[in-house]
């Protein structure tokens, strides 16, 4: 049976297929420690549990405008507002089925066949199959040696005629690192007066150690909204632990917010109804749930970083933000991957290679799960490498 050449040339995403590895060993009794998960433990907040509740007991679920309830729009102009001191209008909004999916829009939005988008190492496992998946072609720039974060000139070096996009996603995942204001001050500068979009990725924006900002691009505007190549994509899945809801938000000036909300009517018609309400009341009175969050990962983080300085050979990159660290194991196997498979086989320890992040020699560590697995995971890890 013929399959087409985008479905032949697609990678799995390896975030996914770990987490249905670790799900399949738990089943079979494995004592599977999991460090490649991307959600937090944390049930949800009481006010999204009441909204949804309370819209599954009028028993009408329904299909809602292809762009997202007006009533969610008005939760997240308040929100941003409120946050970022920023406030956009309804038809700058666009909801969608997860900030995934934002994202997807928006590269249906924008990109031709052969069109160039320009996004830093580490990123994002999906990134570069997702703009394959457009036709377009990604550009990866890796950062220098005992750096997580590239600089604004090597950036500013890949640009060329066929430059459709930047992605940016700070905090980062995998390496938790967060880029300056000076640095998205720049980007948002070079990307203005270029006419290049610049997307960026701010899902975990609000999960970052104390101290920390991070601002939103519209910040270091010099445009109107309608007239700026910018678009911010959000969500609720890890500041709120909704992951399973599936609702993200993109807010862009009204050109590509109509022509992403096109695209989405066609393949998706809407997000959910339910999810949405979930949504309203994660925003509505959600605030005190990303504080206690930030809370815990902060003690986890310390664990982590404790755990880690034990090893003989790791270097460390301490986190400043999201759940995750991207620590150099290259001293002990260059070959992310099998390093990864070993953990696994011999230690029962799930990580994510950094191969699958563009950076070999590293390893995705999540650190999002319960305190105790942290302590053991890495006690198993150093009995079978520093042995």
């Amino acid at each position: 049976m013929h399959l087409s050449q985008a479905a032949m040339n697609l990678g799995q995403s390896a975030t996914l297929r770990l987490n249905d590895l670790a799900r399949r060993l738990k089943a079979e009794g494995k004592p599977i420690i999991h460090f490649g998960g991307g959600e937090p433990v944390e049930e949800i907040p009481q006010a999204a549990y009441d909204a949804a509740l309370k819209k599954l007991e009028t028993r009408r679920i329904k299909y809602t405008p292809a762009s997202g309830l007006i009533e969610l729009k008005n939760e997240i102009i308040a929100y941003t507002e409120k946050q970022y001191g920023f406030k956009a209008s309804p038809k700058n909004i666009i909801i969608s089925g997860g900030a995934k999916q934002a994202i997807y829009n928006f590269l249906m939005a924008v990109v031709d066949p052969g069109s160039e988008v320009i996004f830093p190492a580490p990123y994002w496992v999906s990134y570069p199959d997702m703009v394959k998946l457009v036709y377009g072609t990604p550009v990866v720039i890796k950062p220098k040696e005992d750096s997580l974060l590239i600089d604004i000139d090597s950036l500013e070096k890949h640009i060329t005629s066929n430059t459709r996009a930047v992605l940016l996603n700070s905090p980062n995942n995998p390496s938790g690192a967060v880029y300056s204001e000076d640095f998205i001050g720049k980007l948002v500068e070079i990307c203005e007066s270029r006419n290049i979009y610049l997307l960026t990725d701010d899902i975990y924006g609000r999960l970052v150690n104390k101290g920390v900002k991070t601002p939103l691009p519209f910040s270091f505007s010099k445009k109107i909204l309608d007239d700026s190549p910018i678009v911010s994509v959000n969500g609720v899945s890890k500041m709120y632990s909704m992951t399973g809801f599936r609702i993200g938000w993109s807010i862009g000036n009204e050109a590509i917010v109509k022509a992403m909300t096109k695209i989405q009517g066609q393949i998706t018609s809407c997000p959910s109804d339910l999810s949405q309400a979930a949504a309203i009341g994660a925003l509505r009175r959600g605030e005190a749930f990303i504080e206690e969050l930030n809370a815990s990962l902060d003690k986890k983080r310390s664990i982590l970083i404790n755990e880690l300085k034990k090893f003989k050979k790791v270097k460390l990159y301490a986190p400043n933000g999201t759940f995750y660290s991207f620590p150099d194991f290259s001293a002990y196997d260059k070959d992310s991957a099998r390093l990864a498979n070993m953990l696994i086989e011999k230690a029962m320890v799930v990580t994510v290679p950094g191969v699958e992040f563009g950076l070999e020699g590293h390893l995705r560590i999540s650190y999002c799960g319960d305190e105790k697995d942290i302590i053991e995971g890495f006690k198993r890890m150093r009995e079978l490498l520093d042995k």
